[in-house]
């Protein structure tokens, strides 16, 4: 921009508000575009925006849909396990809500009774839940400034308390315990006096619908037709203590695949290089001068060119293929040129490594080093995507290890032997692809004389330590100012910090599982502990008439057992269906193959039967320290 003989090149603004960004840089785009006649670009600092909070509306809709998932599971959750206890208290309390009745409580009454002991909790459980919630973040902001600390170049994350967040918090919580409690609110005020104070209204059993079948008592005798008639009559407890089981399982199976992903999506690009320190921008010169640096293990550096290959001649059906797309797209594109190109040629980049490192590549390959100047080794595979989350490995060229190929490099048709094909590359290139595959060689490559039209490559470097390696580096830029043009990347620094993210994205995926858990686990252990102490009076009619601790031991056995299993015939292809769903989601841009999530599949196994097991034993234990005599006569059971 220039105003007499005032010339402003670019200028550079912070905003009070950074959501209004875009009004800012519309204005300012119109308004100098207004004054010049002349277009202009406008940049946004994306990273700056995105630490303070401003983010596209793609990543806003993801995170909102995120926390939508996460807060209606934890109510559904939730209402689950408190609407299963103010169950069970109305259960327990079912005769004193008979006996109230029969003195002259209303319905209202008894259903405000109920609805007041939600509140109470309430009461006492949101401010403690708000909190913990609180202590809870703050931990985690710890943790994500130690893990990120360094990454954000001396920024971090402070912990302000939101107070619309601890509003929408109390109202959840409160519409979750409002929910809980109205349905057996409902419950025990509909009671009528009589049934509720002989206790016939909890349990009511058709015949039919808890016939066992004969197969049930040949495997496991009498105890296990018992047991399976105990879960049949009481299918309400029954099933909220499988469905806690399961939303816990499917839950932890599909979050762990997830984590699986994910680890495989960040990590898998920088585990499988060679080099730590990249560097780009500097000549051969520079490199040779790095490479007798103390702290070098190994380095690599690289020129390309290009060459012509005849497709017909050379090219496999896959080539073909491509090149015929190719064609279509650009007539489809460029009508007027329709039918004025043939493309019958693929290109072929041959890159030129040096010397002393492409020997001990050479020698890797089980080749004669002595011959690196004949060599010439083609790394041609392609992984070509098909879509719907398959891909294939394509190659280029039909040709074998020690057949020679035509190729056109500069106007100059040339004869170039294949000493050897493969699918490990040189240092810099172990995870690179491009259009038509590689041909390695090294600088002192018999049939490529002309240097001069190559394009230099980068430096790659295996060091001790990188970052003392990168630091040295940087110093080299300050000291001669030839060398500020080059790029320093530390790609050990950047795995490590690949790691520290996904290390931080399991904490809070593992703490949404626990939590989840936990849920789970309290409302087994209140629904599975209150069941089997409401039904002291029938275990000790049972013994009463001749059943043997072991036989009673037996029964109760197998109740977990069969509460273990439906879970985890549910609970597993739940999760495994989810796991899927999340393999597709990722299979789009990389497809590493569906994964069957074993490990995950065994520690829900085992935790579902230490859950169960644990909760029963400890109930058990209860029961068979009361004296059968006493439990029968007691009423207040």
């Amino acid at each position: 921009y220039s105003n007499n003989e005032t010339v402003i090149d670019s200028f550079y603004v912070t905003l009070k508000n950074p959501k209004e960004y875009e009004n800012v840089m519309n204005q300012i785009k119109n308004t100098i575009e207004a004054e010049t006649d002349s277009e202009i670009e406008v940049d946004i600092n994306k990273d700056l925006l995105r630490f303070e909070g401003v983010l596209s509306e793609s990543i806003l809709g993801v995170l909102y849909r995120i926390a939508g998932v996460i807060i209606v599971i934890i109510v559904v959750s939730s209402v689950f396990v408190i609407r299963n206890s103010f169950s069970i208290s109305v259960s327990e309390k079912t005769k004193q809500y008979g006996m109230l009745a029969s003195v002259g409580a209303t319905k209202k009454q008894i259903k405000r009774s109920v609805l007041l002991e939600g509140l109470y909790i309430g009461i006492i459980a949101i401010p403690l839940g708000i909190l913990l919630g609180i202590i809870a973040i703050i931990i985690l902001l710890w943790i994500v400034n130690l893990l990120m600390g360094d990454m954000m170049e001396g920024a971090e994350f402070v912990y302000n308390v939101p107070g619309m967040a601890i509003l929408i918090s109390v109202a959840i919580s409160g519409i979750t315990i409002f929910l809980s409690c109205l349905i057996p609110a409902i419950k025990a005020s509909k009671i009528p006096p009589i049934e509720a104070i002989r206790g016939t209204d909890d349990i009511k059993i058709k015949t039919r619908k808890i016939k066992t079948s004969k197969l049930t008592k040949k495997l496991f005798g009498i105890g296990g037709v018992i047991a399976s008639k105990n879960l049949k009559r009481n299918r309400k407890k029954y099933r909220t203590t499988v469905v806690s089981l399961v939303v816990s399982i499917s839950i932890f199976i599909a979050l762990s695949s997830f984590l699986t992903y994910g680890q495989m999506m960040t990590g898998s690009y920088y585990t499988d290089l060679s080099y730590n320190i990249a560097v780009n921008g500097g000549n051969e010169a520079l490199y040779e001068k790095i490479a007798t640096w103390s702290g070098i293990n190994s380095y690599s550096y690289s020129y390309q060119t290009s060459a012509e290959i005849d497709v017909n001649k050379y090219g496999t059906d896959f080539a073909k293929e491509e090149l015929e797309n190719k064609k279509q797209i650009h007539e489809e594109d460029f009508p007027e040129d329709v039918g004025k190109y043939e493309y019958n040629t693929l290109g072929l980049t041959i890159v030129m490594v040096n010397n002393d490192y492409f020997k001990s590549y050479v020698k890797s390959l089980g080749m004669n080093e002595k011959d690196y100047s004949n060599i010439a080794i083609l790394g041609d595979d392609m992984m070509h995507y098909l879509g719907q989350g398959k891909s294939k490995v394509e190659h280029y060229f039909n040709v074998k290890a020690g057949e020679s190929m035509e190729v056109t490099m500069d106007d100059e048709q040339k004869q170039i032997k294949i000493s050897k094909i493969t699918t490990e590359r040189p240092m810099g290139y172990e995870s690179t692809y491009t259009t038509g595959g590689y041909l390695f060689v090294s600088e002192d490559y018999a049939q490529i004389t002309n240097r001069e039209n190559l394009m230099r490559g980068g430096l790659y470097i295996n060091a001790k330590n990188s970052i003392e390696t990168e630091n040295k580096l940087n110093d080299l830029k300050k000291e001669d100012a030839k060398f500020d043009e080059i790029l320093v990347e530390n790609i050990a620094l950047i795995a490590e910090q690949q790691k520290r993210i996904i290390i931080l994205i399991s904490i809070f995926l593992y703490g949404f599982i626990t939590v989840i858990t936990l849920i789970g686990v309290t409302n087994i252990f209140n629904t599975i502990t209150t069941n089997m102490i409401l039904r002291s009076k029938e275990f000790a009619m049972l013994k009463s008439i001749g059943m043997t601790n072991k036989e009673f031991n037996r029964m109760i056995r197998l109740e977990s057992i069969m509460y273990g299993t439906k879970s985890l015939m549910i609970g597993i292809p739940i999760g495994l269906a989810l796991s899927y769903a999340i393999y597709k989601s990722v299979a789009i841009k990389t497809n590493y193959g569906f994964m069957i999530p074993w490990w995950p599949i065994i520690i829900s196994i085992i935790f579902v039967f230490i859950i169960v097991g644990i909760t029963m034993k400890y109930s058990l234990d209860k029961i068979n320290k009361q004296n059968i005599v006493e439990t029968i006569r007691n009423d207040n059971i």
